[in-house]
């Protein structure tokens, strides 16, 4: 149902160090599985939308980075205001996301999914849209602070794109065809292998 394209997109996500390299990668990865995605909700049409105009726009700040690695003179303020412009189309992107992963599960019947979808939902928009204001080029005297800034912020990044990764992988491994609108909810992991062991002593 276009999860599994998604989430191996999604996982270049995870690279927060420079996402601006991988960004647009992950766009065009992700364009597949949204296309199957965006028939079932207005949240996994925008989500299609934003980030199409992610994947577009993320070539403006990738060709100024590569330019810049190559030597060329490149304003830091240009850089900084289209690296700023990039992650809040990413904050937008994962606002149309997770509420197209809210609305599914609730349609389906998976309650603890889409308390992480909301949860996932607020952490990424609030991350992203951090991120984006702490790449503006702010003046030499909040340079250190940005500085100190860095690591927590990349840390930080990580964990919310990890989160976003197992709540796609819980869509890929949990959720049916949404037309199936009355599907009970699926036990989680451990639950399944207590059951599973369950079974076997039963068998024994």
């Amino acid at each position: 149902m276009g999860f599994g394209v998604l989430l191996f997109g999604y996982f270049l996500y995870l690279n927060t160090i420079i996402p601006v390299y991988t960004v647009p990668v992950a766009g065009i990865v992700m364009a597949f599985g949204l296309h199957k995605l965006k028939v079932w909700n207005s949240g996994f049409r925008g989500a299609a939308y934003a980030n199409l105009a992610t994947v577009l726009y993320g070539l403006f700040p990738l060709g100024l980075a590569v330019a810049d690695v190559a030597g060329a003179t490149v304003s830091e303020t240009l850089s900084a205001a289209a690296s700023a412009g990039l992650y809040l189309l990413v904050a937008l992107f994962h606002f149309y996301l997770g509420s197209g992963i809210v609305s599914l599960s609730r349609e389906v019947g998976l309650p603890r999914l889409r308390s992480r979808a909301f949860f996932f939902r607020t952490a990424a928009c609030i991350y992203w849209t951090l991120y984006a204001f702490l790449n503006l080029d702010l003046g030499e005297k909040l340079e250190p602070v940005l500085a100190r800034l860095f690591v927590p912020m990349v840390v930080v990044g990580f964990v919310v794109s990890l989160v976003g990764f197992a709540v796609l992988f819980s869509c890929y491994t949990d959720i049916g065809m949404p037309d199936e609108k009355n599907a009970p909810e699926k036990p989680g992991f451990l639950a399944r292998m207590k059951q599973k062991n369950g079974e076997d002593r039963k068998d024994g």
